[in-house]
């Protein structure tokens, strides 16, 4: 006996996620890079960014970018303009770089390595591993008493005011390892290592087109 069925539709080598979308809601913007995990697609932001003009913006893509690279999700995005003051480069040279041509582009991409600022939990601990080039090797050992504030202000770009949380984003800004963009916005700038890259597998930068 046959059972006849319609063709399965093939998987979009790449995703497309708009800027729109990611402002009305950052949280599915990050859900959309969670199912991309695995399935060797690509997303791409159809749109040029430009850091500088809205922190929550900025808060929100580097959030973005991070859960990509985590999943080990390559991104095809440009950048609009060059990094504003309250952005350093060392900053994000962790993260999937733009595909531009121009010096940042090729800067990002010469410091670009998968794991380069990352960080794991263990039983009552986070750490925290730092090898971006341009500063100090960190190995930075989150005890218990904090785990809780970490978790906390991993998971989100509005971060408590006061208190624990504003304490330890002053702690980890003062090592590169949180970004502080206004009074409101901060986000943590290491990646949760949680998995491995499938054997073989190499996450390639997107480059600019011939």
């Amino acid at each position: 006996m046959r059972t006849l069925s319609a063709p399965h539709p093939a998987w979009p080598e790449t995703v497309e996620l708009d800027l729109g979308r990611i402002d009305a809601d950052p949280d599915a913007a990050l859900g959309v890079v969670a199912e991309l995990a695995g399935r060797a697609q690509r997303l791409r932001l159809p749109e040029p960014f430009a850091f500088g003009e809205s922190a929550r913006r900025d808060a929100t893509m580097v959030r973005l970018l991070a859960a990509a690279a985590a999943a080990f999700v390559p991104v095809d995005w440009t950048l609009r303009e060059s990094l504003p003051g309250t952005v350093p480069e060392r900053a994000l040279c962790h993260l999937p770089p733009p595909r531009d041509d121009g010096e940042l582009g090729r800067r990002w991409r010469a410091a670009h390595e998968v794991g380069l600022c990352t960080y794991r939990y263990g039983p009552g601990f986070v750490l925290i591993h730092d090898t971006r080039p341009g500063g100090p090797i960190n190995r930075v050992h989150v005890e218990a008493g904090w785990v809780g504030t970490f978790r906390t202000l991993a998971g989100t770009h509005r971060p408590p005011a006061g208190g624990a949380a504003a304490d330890l984003v002053d702690q980890l800004a003062a090592h590169q390892l949180a970004l502080r963009l206004d009074d409101r916005y901060a986000v943590v700038l290491p990646y949760h290592a949680d998995r491995r890259p499938p054997p073989g597998r190499v996450v390639p930068s997107v480059k600019p087109g011939p």
